[in-house]
């Protein structure tokens, strides 16, 4: 138990110090200048509409002929599309009438078994590309969005542990876990459509 203990310290200490590394890293990164350019094609533009594509290598964690898989998928994009529909229309608030597309490159919805039994995390990588919706100009492009909803591992807290915490953290509704990955992915892009100065 005392060897549980300090592991448990151990870990926590580290867990402190990486906090800290990405406060500083934040801190750091604030003081980056935007280039202005981008800055005001994005303020003249305000996101009408939105389409959410797959790469033709896009990574995912199911087999290709899995057809639940590929289910779960669509469902997930869905998910996906309805979130960024939700949070983004209108934004940043220009008078040009925007289209976002995102290119998705890694799409990886983890199933409730691989996140219970596993610790499988699900992440989403993808490029978003924001363009005149009457003329299909582009306006601006991220070329490295990120989305992520992290499972428990078990090493240091025990796998029974990490186990009944995955298994309270999938609970609910069918698609829990994409919506908090799409909310994540969604966050991201949020921020770079309202870029300031």
């Amino acid at each position: 138990m005392i060897f549980a203990t300090s592991d448990l310290f151990k870990r926590l200490r580290q867990s402190i110090r990486v906090c800290l590394a990405l406060v500083l890293a934040g801190a750091l990164a604030s003081c980056v200048t935007t280039d202005p350019r981008l800055v005001a094609a994005l303020q003249r533009t305000s996101v009408r509409e939105i389409r959410v594509e797959t790469a033709p290598d896009v990574r995912t964690a199911g087999f290709i002929d899995d057809k639940l898989a590929v289910q779960q998928q669509a469902d997930a994009i869905r998910t996906l599309k309805s979130t960024m529909e939700k949070d983004l229309i209108g934004l940043p608030g220009g008078p040009t009438r925007g289209r976002l597309v995102v290119t998705l490159h890694v799409f990886d919805v983890s199933t409730k078994k691989a996140r219970i039994i596993g610790g499988h995390d699900s992440l989403i990588d993808g490029t978003v590309r924001l363009e005149d919706a009457k003329t299909g100009q582009l306006i601006a492009e991220a070329q490295n969005i990120h989305g992520e909803d992290l499972s428990m591992r078990g090493n240091g807290y025990g796998v029974f542990i990490a186990v009944a915490i995955n298994a309270a953290t999938t609970s609910g509704a069918p698609d829990v876990m994409a919506q908090r990955l799409s909310n994540s992915f969604t966050r991201q892009v949020k921020a770079w459509l309202l870029t300031k100065k």
